[in-house]
């Protein structure tokens, strides 16, 4: 038997999230996982399942996604990616496949997560930008962005930030690291989190409270009582999915 793992990247506009979920009326919810088990299935001849690193949202997208399966077909690694991406949508792609031992598990063998949220900031958002980017029109201040963002650094109970929580809500974010970049039509901003491991909408609900500081809504020193509280109202609304990609997975 072998184990896989592949590295992909897709485009999450037209599905609803990475993992698979319970079919609606009588037809499966189109997911990522979804199409990557139809398309192993396939190219093995026998019904395959995945294991993922992350669950991705509805609309979020990812160019480092990381999967596993275990086989026994004997084609050679180098051949997989092509062989599998035969079978796949256009915007499902596998980037690497490889063998791994038997006991390597795609999310548990995982020690860190990076993931980039993009802003496009601008009276109106490209076409290139649309469904890649959270489109704000008002000016965001990097200063306030970026103080609000230090107070998240380290081992937190990120409990506030979180959504439909369950069990442990502690997590340790290695970095949060902010870029700008001009463009004709406005600015843009990538905002890359790193940490162990993420709760359930937790990125998109950190962006949302620290863009209200970088726009003046909200004061820079509340974020530490909002870690404080434990409590999801005392932060801001969730950013939307379509700004947020899984860069790489860590192991």
């Amino acid at each position: 038997m072998r184990n896989v793992k592949l590295t992909l990247m897709y485009d999450g506009s037209e599905y609803f999230g990475f993992a698979k979920q319970s079919a609606r009326g009588g037809e499966a919810t189109p997911t990522v996982a979804l199409r990557l088990e139809e398309a192993i299935s396939k190219f093995l001849d026998r019904k395959t399942q995945i294991l993922g690193a992350s669950r991705t949202d509805r609309g979020v997208h990812a160019i480092g996604q990381t999967i596993n399966f275990l086989c026994f077909s004997e084609i050679r690694t180098e051949n997989l990616k092509s062989a599998i991406n035969f079978y796949l949508p256009g915007d499902i792609r596998i980037l690497k496949a490889e063998e791994v031992s038997l006991d390597f598990h795609s999310r548990f063998s995982a020690k860190e997560k990076e993931y980039c949220y993009t802003i496009f900031e601008g009276p109106e958002v490209p076409y290139n930008f649309r469904g890649f980017a959270h489109h704000v029109h008002r000016p965001i201040g990097l200063d306030g962005l970026k103080a609000a963002a230090g107070f998240l650094i380290g081992e937190h109970d990120f409990a506030s930030f979180g959504s439909e929580n369950k069990g442990n809500t502690v997590r340790k974010m290695f970095e949060i690291k902010i870029e700008e970049e001009l463009h004709r039509m406005g600015r843009i901003i990538r905002i890359y989190f790193r940490a162990n491991a993420f709760l359930y909408k937790m990125i998109r609900s950190i962006v949302g409270t620290i863009l209200e500081v970088g726009m003046e809504k909200r004061e820079k020193g509340e974020i530490p009582e909002i870690l404080e509280a434990k409590d999801r109202k005392r932060a801001g609304v969730c950013a939307p999915p379509q700004g947020l990609c899984l860069m790489k997975v860590g192991y």
